[in-house]
């Protein structure tokens, strides 16, 4: 697709005054003072170990569009990262690899693979469209109500992509139907860190570490797209998901060469998007499917840079005060709603790190311990962040990294 000369002139401007990258300086300090949440937590939910935790690499690209490798060279990289529970394969315009029956080949292995497609609409920006029906296929170019539509219409989840990505920036926000929005995404994040500044740095992390080394020091928080996200869920009314997402094409074209970067299994390593699913449902690979993605349309998840560490310990729940000290009262999950009172509770393995709570995108409380419990007394979207970092003076927080990002508990006057 060939770029137009605003899209150059924005690449070119990413390019020459390094943006991405003193951004990425700046977000490695953080002022965070210890918030109200930091008193003793409740005890863990005893129905907690009904839940499994999947961790997918979602927005793959193969042969069947513009990804360097097949179908079974995919499937490879991700048994190769080793820490990839499914891949969501998402061809340009097509489900073609599912009506090829692919999904079905690999059902009963680890990874297992699902298949939806990444919808190319007006102004050269892109839908993600999940769940559909193996005999759609989209149609290239339409507007984008157009486009949201045909996917709801067909019975898909559509998702925003790439929101604002330098290069196929979202532009249509006045577009309704949408369920969610990929709030990371890996590719993104790349070309906001392509510049003669971060090159000079990146090169020799590259030489002597490593692809893996060089997405790690890439890592920054995603802002613009975090405070769209906050916006159209403040006040916890509107429900959105929000997805973490790698856009993985085994190569990456600078100027007019392509390079096979990064590899496949290296992008697996670096974000996935955890799903929770109810454990009897992970016997039976159609129920399976079924669990999935009605993870997503429901929000049951948070995505996590994991190539900084295992996230699969995070916990974020609810529970009404009332209901506090009953074990036969189920706790409320990400994605679900919830009514003021309600007691929200964080649990996450892994130290260093600082957990915060926000609510409609500001901080209300905040732990360094690994825990944390907050009482959500106003309406409100309330989600988690949660950081790595080197160590701290007081409240001032050094080499900060973000590591997870949870889907929010939308709390209202009456739930």
């Amino acid at each position: 697709m060939a770029s137009s000369l605003r899209t150059k002139l924005r690449i070119a401007a990413s390019v020459l005054f390094a943006t991405g990258f003193f951004d990425a300086i700046a977000g490695r300090f953080l002022f965070q003072t210890r918030g109200p949440g930091e008193a003793t937590p409740r005890k863990p939910d005893p129905a907690e170990s009904d839940w499994l935790d999947l961790a997918g690499a979602l927005h793959i690209h193969s042969t069947y569009s513009d990804g360097a490798g097949d179908v079974p060279a995919v499937m490879a990289g991700a048994r190769e990262a080793g820490m990839v529970d499914f891949v969501l394969l998402t061809d340009h315009n097509t489900q073609q690899p599912l009506r090829d029956g692919w999904e079905a080949r690999y059902e009963n292995e680890t990874p297992f693979l699902l298949i939806g497609t990444e919808v190319t609409v007006e102004h050269g920006a892109f839908l993600l469209a999940m769940d559909a029906p193996p005999a759609w296929e989209p149609t290239k170019g339409q507007a984008p109500q157009i486009a949201i539509d045909d996917i709801r219409t067909n019975g898909g989840f559509p998702l925003v992509s790439l929101p604002f990505d330098v290069k196929h920036p979202w532009r249509d926000w006045e577009a309704t139907g949408y369920d969610g929005l990929e709030v990371l995404n890996l590719s993104t994040v790349a070309r906001r860190h392509i510049n003669f500044v971060s090159l000079a740095w990146l090169w020799p992390i590259y030489r002597t570490q490593g692809m893996l080394s060089v997405l790690r020091a890439l890592i920054t928080r995603p802002d613009q797209a975090l405070a769209r996200w906050d916006s159209l869920t403040a006040g916890g009314v509107r429900q959105m998901v929000g997805i973490g997402a790698l856009d993985a094409h085994a190569l990456m074209k600078i100027g007019k060469r392509k390079y096979p970067l990064p590899s496949y299994a290296d992008s697996f390593r670096a974000a996935t998007t955890h799903v929770r699913i109810a454990r009897e449902d992970a016997s039976d690979p159609a129920r399976r499917k079924r669990a999935v993605y009605a993870a997503f349309r429901r929000g049951r998840c948070y995505f996590a840079f994991d190539c900084l560490g295992d996230p699969g310990s995070f916990v974020f729940s609810g529970i009404a005060q009332e209901n506090i000290n009953k074990t036969a009262v189920p706790a409320v999950q990400m994605g679900e709603r919830a009514r003021c009172g309600t007691i929200l509770a964080i649990e996450c393995a892994g130290s260093p790190a600082l957990i915060r709570l926000l609510a409609d995108g500001k901080v209300v409380a905040a732990s360094y311990s690994g825990r944390l419990e907050f009482t959500a007394s106003k309406p409100g979207a309330y989600r988690v962040e949660v950081y790595q970092y080197a160590g701290r003076i007081g409240p001032i927080v050094l080499g900060a990294r973000p590591w997870i990002f949870s889907n929010p508990i939308y709390v209202s006057e009456t739930s």
